[in-house]
């Protein structure tokens, strides 16, 4: 038996139809693991820091910076955090102490920056363990940019330090990297270092605990700021340490303002 095939005129639904197909392309999502952004949505974290450090914040002001971290899959939360930022008038911006996601997807990337680009005020985010799983990596380097990364402003250097050495194959914390960026501590009245993971936690890796005390305390690094364990913590690991601080999830309902004045800080738990 013959196969018939039609020749004539294709009808105008499936002319439509067709149309819709290959016009609309951007509509479908091939794979959770593609990496497609608009041009805004590319190197955040280049942008905002470009933003903080066109405010022109003097070493004689008082400078308040909200902390936050572990906003993965708390919409409603990170929500309200915003709203709750959005009525201050007193934070100059806000940094992100990791774990952006649960699974490093896009679409969960896509979400949170939703939220937090409302803030009024720019946000710089590091990379936390859940951020760095499937193809994490690459979504975060595409959408925020390098792993480690530095700025400065008013007098205070913060360095953003890629602690997640599990999900890096043991090659992070990059602590040589980490001490080249120390090395200019004497031109700042502040220095401070943001991660994920805190250097007491296994996932620091145990024998990069030591060598990260002793660089925090040779350099007289003035606080030590971790997300990770989703519960607010302020304490020092050695006696004549150097102070660290644990920032809650947003399912806690709680970020912290850290408040800047000369080479003084204080810190202040908020609840929205």
């Amino acid at each position: 038996m013959k196969m018939k095939y039609c020749c004539g005129k294709p009808s105008a639904v499936m002319v439509a139809f067709f149309l819709l197909l290959f016009t609309s392309c951007d509509m479908f999502e091939y794979s959770p693991y593609e990496v497609r952004l608009q041009p805004e949505d590319r190197k955040i974290n280049e942008q905002h820091i470009a933003r903080i450090q066109n405010l022109k914040i003097s070493p004689a002001d008082t400078l308040r910076v909200a902390l936050t971290a572990d906003t993965q899959g708390f919409y409603a939360d990170n929500d309200d955090m915003v709203n709750h930022l959005n009525r201050r008038h007193d934070v100059a911006f806000v940094l992100h102490g990791g774990d952006i996601t649960d699974y490093g997807l896009l679409k969960e990337f896509g979400w949170v920056h939703r939220s937090l680009k409302r803030l009024a005020v720019p946000y710089v985010a590091v990379i936390g363990n859940h951020d760095a799983v499937g193809n994490g990596q690459q979504v975060y380097k595409a959408m925020f940019g390098e792993f480690d990364f530095t700025f400065s402003v008013a007098g205070n250097k913060f360095i953003f330090l890629n602690t997640n050495y599990l999900e890096f194959d043991q090659q992070a914390p990059d602590l040589n990297w980490l001490e080249e960026q120390l090395q200019d501590r004497e031109s700042y009245t502040n220095v401070f270092v943001v991660s994920h993971i805190p250097p007491n936690s296994p996932e620091f890796g145990a024998h990069n605990k030591e060598r990260y005390q002793h660089l925090l305390k040779k350099y007289n690094v003035s606080l030590s700021i971790h997300g990770h364990t989703h519960s607010y913590d302020y304490y020092k690991l050695e006696e004549e340490g150097i102070n660290h601080l644990n920032v809650a999830s947003t399912d806690n309902r709680e970020y912290m303002v850290m408040q800047i004045v000369g080479d003084k800080y204080q810190l202040e738990r908020i609840h929205f």
